[in-house]
């Protein structure tokens, strides 16, 4: 399962202690992620692309830690999206832009 993260973040540095946040959360529902890939996303200033590797968790945990980020999840085939640009959507972790979980291996 790998999570893509969209974050709102001017400097790398301030991009890795939103991660360090994230992971923290993240860990409160059992869930250990690993940063695989971190980069500036070219298509929006100030926005930086976060890929993520988790391990085996179970689809109630998942449940229970998506309705702590975000209201409204769009469900597409193998993935769950959430963003603030979804209408009624509302993100609740810090400078998260957008997310999606991918659920194949």
């Amino acid at each position: 399962m790998q999570i893509t993260l969209f974050l709102e973040a001017s400097t790398m540095e301030e991009t890795k202690q939103i991660i360090n946040n994230f992971k923290n959360f993240t860990n409160s529902y059992d869930v250990n992620l690993s940063v695989s890939k971190v980069e500036k996303y070219w298509k929006i200033e100030n926005m930086y692309r976060t890929l993520l590797e988790v391990d085996i968790l179970s689809k109630a945990k998942l449940k229970m830690m998506m309705n702590s980020i975000a209201s409204i999840w769009k469900e597409l085939p193998d993935e769950y999206l959430a963003s603030k640009t979804m209408d009624d959507c509302k993100i609740y972790i810090p400078n998260l832009y957008m997310i999606i979980v991918n659920l194949a291996d």
